[in-house]
């Protein structure tokens, strides 16, 4: 956005935390909510209702986020996310995984307070076909921006050149992945084939064993997108698993194998089968293999990921401005 002529930065909590498993020089700016600030914000939201309520920061240009600021906020936040963080300054819910999207709400059928019918909301983005399938059926009337992730290329990229290694996030359905594995072990299907699960790595290793690995096992479930299996594409894996929703758009089974949510008998059975495969006809693997980087480097280049990240926010501020 900056690089776009849109002043923007990022909001932590933490004094002096940056984000530190990839590389960035994104500006920062620190949020001082001391005990203080928040009863203010308290008595101004409850003595004085129609006055803005400033957020408090350091480390910017400015000390404050205020009304003539944008706030993006997470959709984790719950249904008092539009209130709660500086009420009258506008805001855009990042929502990047939309199953997300009613944690905290209620079941009382009466109560209908969300910060997607909230008048401070300009806007939502989000990144994937599915999340925008489910937030149009939610919210008819949302203005909603969709764009695509990328995939770094210089980070994530085909190598020809594979070992019998099958990786997985163990981040990710964990009880799954043990009935998955042990399944194969049992049945010794998996014999000449390292079993290489990964947890709270830096980004370039965790580049390096997608690299090294013919197979990715996608445990995930559910998912806004669904990023790893597609950076595991990007690095010639075939992939085999639940696409969790998000990475229905690119679960191709063209140079994939998408498995139906739950089916753990049916995910072995294709492990052992496309195992057997390797063995036998490497290069069909293979194959399988460079379409899927082919398809992952064009359709989220680095490139589009920009223009339809700066597109939003252009229309974004445009109303804004116009409000």
């Amino acid at each position: 956005m900056n690089r776009n002529g849109i002043p923007a930065y990022v909001v932590h909590n933490n004094p002096g935390f940056r984000v530190s498993w990839f590389e960035n020089k994104t500006p920062i700016v620190y949020w001082r909510g001391s005990i203080i600030d928040r009863l203010h914000g308290k008595v101004k939201r409850r003595f004085q209702p129609d006055q803005v309520v400033e957020l408090h920061i350091k480390g910017g240009k400015s000390r404050t986020i205020g009304s003539d600021d944008i706030i993006a906020i997470p959709e984790l936040y719950g249904p008092d996310l539009a209130w709660a963080y500086g009420k009258g300054i506008k805001k855009v819910v990042l929502n990047q995984n939309c199953y997300l999207t009613f944690n905290g709400y209620s079941l009382n059928k009466d109560r209908l307070i969300s910060p997607y019918h909230d008048p401070d909301t300009l806007a939502t983005l989000v990144n994937s076909k599915d999340g925008e399938d489910y937030l149009r059926h939610a919210f008819p009337e949302l203005s909603l921006y969709r764009f695509r992730l990328s995939i770094d290329p210089n980070t994530f990229y085909y190598q020809e050149k594979k070992k019998k290694q099958l990786c997985f996030s163990r981040i990710k359905n964990q009880q799954d992945a043990m009935q998955v594995i042990n399944i194969l072990k049992f049945r010794g299907a998996l014999e000449d084939f390292e079993i290489v699960p990964f947890i709270n790595l830096p980004q370039a290793e965790v580049a390096r064993i997608y690299r090294d690995s013919a197979v990715f096992l996608s445990f995930g479930y559910p998912e806004g997108f669904g990023l790893p299996a597609a950076e595991a594409m990007a690095s010639g894996c075939v992939v085999i698993g639940f696409h969790g929703g998000g990475g229905r758009e690119f679960f191709n089974p063209e140079f994939s194998y998408p498995i139906e949510q739950g089916d753990i008998v049916g995910f072995a059975k294709t492990v052992e089968h496309v195992i057997q495969t390797y063995r036998q006809a490497p290069e069909t693997m293979a194959q399988k293999g460079r379409l899927a980087a082919n398809f992952i480097r064009e359709t989220y280049s680095l490139a589009l990921e920009e223009q339809e990240i700066v597109s939003a926010w252009r229309a974004i501020l445009a109303k804004f401005n116009s409000v």
